[in-house]
């Protein structure tokens, strides 16, 4: 079923939660190829990651002290990563296997209305009013103000146990552009 953009399905899902020593080890935990996306103090960065290194623009590192929250992920799993008191914790799903469950698939438009091309397959979505986001895509990709945007599908999971319907759990999946 669809309606209003959101995509029900019926998936088999499940999940593992664990502490994380540091990043290398969270990326043996992956042990994928995907993008991350990383929530520092003072700013977000968007990258690539395989089951060795993450890449960002212009080679930048990240220092794990100042991660507040990160997402590694790809179409088949995601590793959440948040500090708490200093320490990493982390929840991997992985889609595919596990207990039957529904979620709900939803296409969130990102900030960015211009681009601009960075070269070796990174680029700047901007905003009239100083919004930035650089994300690794396909440099070719057709961005405007109208109709054609950059968004981030979403998969968002759902608990009937109760009286009530709600999202117990959500992750991301994929970057993709459509006309809206």
């Amino acid at each position: 079923m669809k309606a209003n953009g959101l995509e029900l399905h019926e998936i088999k899902s499940k999940t593992v939660l664990f502490k994380i020593g540091n990043l290398k080890e969270a990326l043996s935990i992956f042990n994928s190829t995907g993008y991350i996306v990383v929530y520092l103090d003072y700013k977000v960065l968007i990258g690539k990651v395989n089951s060795e290194n993450l890449e960002f623009y212009k080679d930048e590192r990240i220092k794990e002290k100042y991660i507040q929250k990160l997402r590694i992920f790809n179409r088949d799993r995601e590793l959440l990563i948040w500090r708490d008191n200093n320490e990493l914790k982390g929840r991997l799903r992985i889609d595919g296997e596990g207990q039957t469950i529904y979620a709900v698939d939803a296409n969130q438009v990102l900030w960015g209305t211009k681009k601009e091309k960075l070269g070796n397959g990174w680029i700047k979505l901007k905003e009239d009013r100083g919004t930035e986001l650089i994300i690794p895509y396909d440099e070719n990709v057709e961005i405007d103000d109208k109709k054609n945007r950059l968004f981030i599908l979403t998969r968002n999971y759902i608990d009937s146990e109760e009286i009530q319907a709600t999202y117990f759990d959500c992750r991301f999946v994929d970057f993709g552009n459509r006309r809206i």
